[in-house]
């Protein structure tokens, strides 16, 4: 904890009701540089800029759904690249067909995933 540096010689005592004080409890966790209400108050009192950090849960929501859609992106792209090597390596043509019947499923699911991808993006534009 840091010391400091201005001494204040002057007490002055003052009321909170219940519910004050839980809010003024709030605001000093999430302040960004006020370590006990005497301070937060001193900052508030004489209007200087305070620092707040809030949580945008909203935006966490869409970044880890995200996460997970690339990582499902990932895997079925792993998916379609296997299958298309097989395709090259046979001669036959009905084995061909046979990949290509095998691939067409993988595309469903990433047209599905890709639209999933669009909606987010799109919620991302609304929190802008």
């Amino acid at each position: 904890m840091k010391k400091r540096t201005v001494n204040y010689p002057i007490r002055k005592s003052i009321r909170f009701t219940p519910t004050e004080l839980e809010k003024l409890e709030i605001l000093l966790k999430r302040s960004a540089y006020c370590q006990t209400i005497s301070e937060l108050v001193r900052d508030m009192l004489f209007k200087r800029k305070l620092t707040v950090n809030t949580r945008n849960e909203s935006v966490e929501n869409t970044l880890v759904e995200l996460g997970l859609l690339r990582n499902e992106l990932n895997k079925i792209g792993v998916n379609i690249n296997q299958i298309t090597h097989y395709f090259h390596m046979q001669a036959d043509p009905k084995e061909r067909q046979f990949f290509v019947n095998e691939m067409l499923p993988h595309f469903e699911r990433t047209k599905v995933k890709l639209e999933a991808l669009h909606r987010l993006i799109e919620g991302l534009k609304m929190l802008s």
